[in-house]
């Protein structure tokens, strides 16, 4: 028997919520519905049971449904009850929906490769305005990232926070008031992504730092076509780097046993 339960169940043995009732119920169906363990078209258990479920009031556990119905995940219709809508409802940059779906437990594979291709519509884009738009305290704060990224040294997790800021740096000195709440919501991923890409700290230093450097000079000499450019570059560099990172390792022959021979 499939240990799966029924749509709209949510998985047993789950613990009363005792403290911050509202955010951990948020926190809870939420992440069920992103992580696909509540589907599109999923009806939730009704009210009386999901009281039961969570020990909570009635009016904890309706003020967690109006969050999570405005975030655009859930729908509730008067004598249909309350259903998941479509993901093509979802707020995606909700920065909470974009942290549920970072679920170590889960492949982010997919996530990533989306990351991949909005990094690759902005981001060139944001360099070129922040070379030209940029204040001085903007260039001040994308020099004092790269500054961090090489203090870093073999400190992975500290060059990773780094390159987050410059990142973050370079999207904010774009002067663009549309793109701040598309870099804070992207944030987490970037670290997600980061984190693969930048593990290893010899590649950091020789490759990560130059690419950087370039971007970094061509934005506080306001060269906006240079930026765009060396950004374009670094980006092509880190799809390069994850690519070799997702390839399957080849296996090694049984010792005494010779590899077999390709078929012409």
């Amino acid at each position: 028997m499939s240990s799966q339960p029924p749509p709209g169940m949510l998985p047993p043995g789950m613990l009363p919520l005792k403290r911050n009732l509202r955010e951990q119920l948020v926190e809870q169906l939420g992440g069920d519905i992103v992580r696909g363990r509540l589907r599109p078209g999923d009806p939730l258990p009704n009210e009386e049971e999901l009281l039961t479920r969570y020990d909570v009031s009635r009016t904890v556990l309706r003020e967690a449904l109006n969050v999570l119905s405005g975030k655009g995940l859930l729908d509730a219709k008067p004598r249909r009850g309350t259903i998941v809508r479509p993901r093509s409802d979802w707020s995606q940059l909700d920065p909470a929906i974009l942290g549920w779906r970072d679920d170590p437990a889960q492949p982010a594979g997919d996530n990533l490769d989306q990351l991949m291709e909005l990094r690759r519509i902005i981001e060139p884009a944001a360099a070129e305005l922040a070379a030209r738009r940029g204040t001085a305290d903007d260039h001040a704060m994308i020099a004092k990232a790269y500054d961090a990224m090489v203090a870093a040294g073999d400190d992975v997790p500290a060059f990773v926070d780094a390159d987050v800021n410059f990142h973050v740096a370079c999207l904010t000195a774009a002067r663009n008031e549309f793109l701040l709440p598309v870099t804070h919501a992207i944030r987490a991923s970037l670290i997600a992504s980061m984190r693969i890409t930048n593990r290893d700290s010899e590649q950091n230093r020789r490759v990560t730092l130059p690419l950087h450097a370039a971007i970094r000079d061509a934005i506080l000499v306001r060269d906006g076509s240079a930026a765009r450019k060396a950004m374009q570059v670094h980006l092509d560099n880190t799809e390069r780097r994850r690519a070799a990172l997702a390839k399957p390792i080849p296996a090694k022959p049984a010792p005494g046993k010779a590899a077999p021979k390709s078929k012409r």
